[in-house]
């Protein structure tokens, strides 16, 4: 029989088991729907980078922002609007979700896909670069917001955790993508990337305005709650 201790070595270093897992967890709460494998099919034809979330990682996102109950959500990243979707379809009646995208490409695509999914009317995306909007702070992109998602350029995560816990409400959350780096966190110490990512996830830790932690599910979602 073996050890507790062989048995979580068995799970962490065999991908069998590893696949078997995920392919458990896409099946029984990450199925995707023809709408988003759609849009995963045209970021692949459009030569899009294939950096958007994986199910699993949207259906904790839409779990996370249903837990909580919001409203209000800012996506800092569109991309084609995956993750978007999965984040719409969480909000309640009357919900809103605010995208930020620089690349009009991107911008355009996403648009046609949040009409396919038809959630043009609870999706405001917002063209041009993050850190100028934010640092505006006008219009929708006005506080609070219940949830942020972070999933832009890496070098940015300080500056929009920042800002984030500055504009969520008091019991929202703050989430960012790729906390794990397929590996870097622990194997690329000194590149400006993971420096980025690091001091994010070093604020989210010993920050005492924030409770953090990273959720391993993907690439880990890294998640803080505002006290």
């Amino acid at each position: 029989m073996p050890s507790a201790d062989d048995l979580d070595r068995i799970l962490v270093f065999d991908p069998t088991i590893q696949h078997g897992l995920i392919a458990y967890v896409r099946e029984w709460f990450a199925a995707e729907d023809e709408i988003l494998r759609t849009v995963r099919a045209n970021i692949k034809a459009h030569h899009l980078p294939m950096i958007n979330i994986r199910p699993e990682e949207g259906q904790m996102l839409g779990f996370l922002a249903a837990a909580i109950g919001a409203r209000r959500i800012l996506e800092i990243g569109t991309l084609a609007g995956y993750s978007a979707i999965w984040l719409a379809r969480a909000l309640p009646a009357g919900g809103q979700l605010i995208t930020l995208e620089q690349n009009p490409d991107h911008a355009r695509l996403a648009r046609e896909h949040f009409a396919l999914a038809g959630l043009s009317d609870r999706v405001t995306l917002i063209e041009g670069s993050a850190h100028d909007l934010l640092a505006e702070s006008a219009g929708p992109l006005a506080g609070p917001f219940d949830m942020v998602f972070i999933d832009a350029e890496k070098s940015g995560y300080p500056a929009y955790l920042a800002w984030a816990a500055d504009h969520v409400r008091s019991g929202g959350l703050i989430t960012a993508h790729n906390a794990f780096s397929s590996g870097r966190l622990i194997t690329e110490p000194h590149t400006d990337r993971m420096t980025a990512i690091r001091g994010m996830l070093e604020t989210m830790a010993r920050n005492d305005r924030l409770a953090g932690t990273i959720i391993p599910v993907g690439d880990g979602l890294a998640a803080a709650l505002v006290r």
